[in-house]
């Protein structure tokens, strides 16, 4: 059972006016409650005396916002009990949650924007209004995961996204329950109410336990959102000043018809499974690895030595540029103990050369795994858990020495591509051109294991042999704006296969 106790955080104990006002609602629907004001001050203390380990985390967050936010997870996690923002009003007593081991509540779902559509998570849960035993698994799962995330932005390292991840992350039966908008937040952040909370209980119905709004709302999320411009809090204000950009964006679809035209495809399925486990299968994997004309490195060749798969049902070529030294690579896949089928490669471009790769498949092989010659390090249990994703198309997260993203290719869309992305992007001229501005890479955003990708790289990724068979090809000209790999999971998609990348699978490159 839910100790009865209340957290709340504040910089100091002298709280805004209406901030004031709903702590004193607080106090007088909870008598019997231990109600417990943080401040930045006490809120560094606990860590100390609790979480010491975490002390070096909590410290290197570059926001204050991201230290009040895993301090909530923290105190719930050691203490148990019933986290509020100060912008959320009392109706009635909560008690009647208390019964659960764990609450969350879920966004409004007119919050959601297509962004979380193409993201494969179309819901948000919340970390304004949540409550728990003391040391439930969620926490546990949030605070193993925090400390890999402080380069992340707040969102997603600390924030709403994170903890929706961290759910999701969880077997079904250990998910907390969760609360319909209307339990918790019957008001939008515009002020007007909520009109979907019948599609938010259906829509995360496969996700956990929904407890509905049977005996009205009983708290209120007034969405103050303090760390925010004033005009963005505002929607309607917003709305307003945005009216002459709106009108541009029109006129600018009006006169670029066949730019309008183009839709970057959602994923095919949502991804409401972040377990990905190894695959307990074996199926032929054929591994084709492009090199350049310095050839293969003795690194690369040891990674691939070493993976930890059955070598019968593993087939190796190497696809050599023009001017490489066959001997000499010959040579490094003896000294590995590798046997391969040495090709050289005469293509006008590298989609050409990888589209030639994929047809010289074998016939045996159910995969193919496309690795290009700068990677230097590879998990030996890569196969088999990109096997475990269960999506015709894998990619790993594919980084430099220093852990940052190393193939340009390796992204996805942060809101879907919408037609200003397209647009502000050079597609006026028939081709994108890979502003990085407008792109999410796999690396940036841990919290998720797995994630849809619109561009899968050439650096590292396993296709199942159907989308070969289905025509699937690096694009030689361009399709819908892109060219090379930045078209094969847009183009796989729209033929129904769905294109994804682990987070955490580390794949490292070095040009």
């Amino acid at each position: 059972m839910i100790p009865k106790i209340l957290h709340f955080t504040w910089k100091s104990e002298q709280l805004p006016g209406q901030m004031q006002a709903y702590y004193d609602a607080w106090r007088r629907l909870h008598p019997d409650w231990d109600i417990r004001l943080w401040t930045d001050e006490s809120m560094r203390a606990f860590v100390v005396d609790a979480y010491p380990d975490f002390l070096a985390t909590y410290d290197a967050y570059p926001k204050m916002i991201q230290r009040a936010d895993a301090f909530r997870y923290l105190v719930l996690g050691r203490l148990g009990g019933v986290y509020a923002d100060l912008d959320v009003e009392p109706y009635q007593t909560i008690d009647t949650l208390l019964g659960h081991e764990c609450f969350l509540g879920i966004e409004p779902l007119e919050h959601v924007s297509a962004h979380r559509w193409h993201q494969g998570v179309p819901f948000l849960l919340t970390n304004a209004f949540m409550g728990s035993v003391p040391g439930h698994r969620l926490w546990q799962e949030v605070i193993g995961l925090m400390p890999s995330l402080v380069d992340q932005e707040t969102f997603y390292s600390t924030g709403p996204s994170m903890v929706t991840a961290a759910v999701l992350r969880l077997a079904k039966a250990d998910r907390p329950v969760l609360l319909s908008p209307k339990v918790w937040s019957p008001l939008l952040s515009d002020g007007r109410r909520t009109r979907l909370d019948a599609e938010a209980i259906a829509r995360l119905e496969a996700v956990g336990t929904v407890v509905p709004a049977s005996n009205g709302s009983l708290v209120s999320h007034v969405w103050m959102t303090t760390w925010v411009p004033w005009y963005e809090r505002n929607r309607r204000v917003f709305a307003l000043l945005q009216l002459p950009t709106a009108a541009k964006w029109a006129w600018r679809r009006l006169t670029n018809p066949e730019l309008a035209k183009v839709v970057i495809p959602d994923p095919v399925q949502l991804y409401t499974d972040q377990i990905v486990m190894p695959s307990p299968e074996r199926p032929p994997v054929h591994v084709a690895v492009r090199v350049g004309k310095h050839g293969l490195s003795t690194e690369l060749a040891g990674a691939l030595a070493d993976l930890n798969y059955p070598r019968d049902r593993l087939t190796l070529s190497v696809h050599a540029a023009t001017g490489a030294d066959g001997e000499a690579i010959a040579a490094v896949l003896a000294g590995a103990g590798l046997t391969a089928e040495l090709t050289e490669a005469h293509h006008a471009s590298s989609a050409a050369r990888d589209n030639a790769i994929l047809e010289r498949m074998p016939a045996g092989a159910s995969h193919f795994l496309l690795v290009d010659g700068a990677v230097r390090s590879i998990p030996a249990d890569a196969i088999q858990r990109m096997l475990g994703a269960g999506q015709p198309i894998v990619a790993a997260n594919v980084v430099d020495p220093s852990g940052a993203p190393a193939d340009d290719q390796l992204f996805r869309y942060e809101n879907g591509a919408p037609f200003k992305v397209l647009y502000k992007d050079g597609g006026r001229d028939g081709v994108v051109r890979c502003d990085k501005r407008f792109r999410t890479y796999l690396g940036l955003q841990k919290a998720f294991a797995v994630l849809p990708l619109d561009g899968v790289g050439e650096s590292f990724m396993l296709i199942n042999r159907a989308v070969v068979e289905a025509g699937v090809r690096f694009a030689e000209t361009p399709y819908k704006l892109h060219l090379g790999a930045e078209a094969f999971a847009i183009m796989a998609r729209d033929k129904g296969f769905e294109a994804c990348g682990l987070t955490d699978l580390i794949v490292i490159r070095q040009d």
